[in-house]
């Protein structure tokens, strides 16, 4: 994707409402503008987290009065369990007690509390447990295709299990046992990202990954499944999207239709 069109994508989004609008306006698929939202969504939060959270006691204040959690995390723009959790803990909850609050609203004893847990994790695409849920979801089918075409293509190697049983700590999502030509390229090792390449994503993920992985393999593949900006930097490596699995169209689409909300 060029950063023209990734910019007017990027300032249009601002919650899961705008995705099928945007998705339908710039002809791309439901799961990249909501990769796209997903990472805008994260961004802001770790700008302005710190500085709401040391309100939490005027949020408790305000929960006090009446307030629900779901409002004063809308007040704030912030995702709704963020703020239930801020509020939690504020009020002297462990964060192991929290998130098993959060796994299990029904263990939560009061009725209010109870509602409006349910409430905040319902209305949050982001942060929640079935937010995350969803990402593994996506993470997981995105590897599975790459192994099936690896499969279909009679194509020998280890995945990231295999690898790890033997000893291996830095591990690609598949290590080919012998080098595949791809665009003149031999391509030793395939990494599944379930996400949109960015520039900020990529860096990230090179410095903490890809460059190790070249260190240990030679040159691999990367799949940002949701697309990515021209403008990255290739560093020795092929980048590729979903389309160079058109031959699985029908998990590839299924992968695609994957959007941040339910």
């Amino acid at each position: 994707m060029d950063k023209d069109t990734y910019i007017k994508i990027y300032d249009s989004l601002n919650s899961s409402e705008d995705i099928e609008r945007i998705s339908q306006e710039f002809s791309q698929p439901v799961g990249l503008i909501s990769a796209i939202l997903s990472q805008k969504i994260v961004s802001k939060v770790k700008k302005i987290h710190g500085r709401i959270k040391s309100q939490s006691k005027k949020h408790v204040t305000t929960w006090n009065r009446g307030d629900t959690i779901l409002d004063i995390a809308t007040k704030n723009d912030i995702p709704a369990t963020l703020m239930a959790s801020m509020i939690l803990k504020e009020m002297g909850h462990s964060k192991k007690y929290i998130n098993g609050m959060f796994k299990d609203p029904n263990s939560i004893q009061t009725q209010r509390l109870k509602d409006e847990i349910v409430q905040a994790l319902n209305s949050d695409y982001f942060f929640s447990p079935r937010a995350h849920q969803i990402q593994t979801k996506k993470g997981k089918m995105g590897e599975n295709i790459i192994e099936k075409w690896l499969d279909n293509h009679n194509i020998e190697y280890r995945n990231e299990n295999e690898l790890r049983d033997s000893g291996v700590t830095k591990t690609p999502d598949c290590v080919l046992d012998e080098p595949l030509n791809i665009d003149g390229i031999k391509v030793s090792w395939i990494e599944s990202k379930a996400l949109f390449g960015d520039e900020s994503e990529h860096k990230h993920y090179f410095n903490k990954q890809f460059k190790h992985y070249e260190e240990e393999y030679g040159q691999g593949m990367v799949i940002y499944w949701y697309g990515y900006l021209d403008s990255i930097t290739l560093n020795g490596h092929i980048i590729k999207n979903y389309e160079f699995f058109d031959e699985l169209s029908d998990d590839v689409q299924t992968l695609l239709d994957l959007g941040c909300y339910w």
